[in-house]
């Protein structure tokens, strides 16, 4: 694995990874206020063709925004990421944000009394699904979508804080396998 923007700490074990992303780190792209960040800690692997990534996302909500999840990376403006995120909703929830030149983000299920999420991501040529589940076998779909990105992009990990002061982010059975699901809508 490599990693991309510096985290304060980055500890891998048996158990799995815990990223500690710093205070006011984000990837947004906002063209209506001109605000473009790109300096949240990711730790990834380049993977080629059709893909499935998935992981159990366990962050310490601190802040509005504070989140972990799953990111894939093609370039500076054009990315996606899944994330166990608080919302400014007051509560915690499933997010997506897709950026092609600008982040189109959307807010998912309220989670409240749960501390860890699963989340998947799938890729079937330029078409791609975001799933969630609360037991790491029955998924809900959080988007399907076509978006172009190179064959090769780095997928993985990624941990945010926006507002706060930093975010720490456990993440375990992190999985990133060849090939896709039957149905992209079911991420089975």
């Amino acid at each position: 694995m490599q990693t991309m923007n510096k985290a304060i700490a980055i500890a891998e074990d048996k158990a799995g990874i815990e990223i500690v992303a710093p205070g006011k780190c984000d990837f947004f792209v906002d063209q209506r206020t001109g605000v473009e960040k790109a300096d949240a800690p990711f730790y990834y692997e380049k993977r080629s063709g059709d893909f499935v990534a998935r992981a159990r996302v366990r962050p310490t909500f601190k802040k509005t925004y504070d989140a972990g999840g799953l990111f894939v990376l093609d370039s500076e403006k054009k990315w996606i990421k899944l994330e166990f995120e608080m919302t400014d909703l007051g509560y915690p929830s499933v997010v997506s944000v897709i950026t092609d030149g600008s982040s189109d983000d959307a807010n998912g299920e309220k989670m409240e009394g749960v501390e860890e999420l699963w989340l998947q991501v799938v890729r079937s040529g330029d078409y791609w699904a975001l799933h969630y589940s609360v037991d790491g076998k029955k998924w809900k779909m959080v988007r399907y979508f076509r978006l172009k990105m190179k064959s090769t992009v780095r997928v993985g990990l990624e941990a945010q804080s926006p507002l706060g002061s930093g975010c720490s982010v456990a993440f375990g059975g992190f999985k990133l396998v060849e090939g896709g699901v039957k149905d992209l809508r079911k991420g089975k």
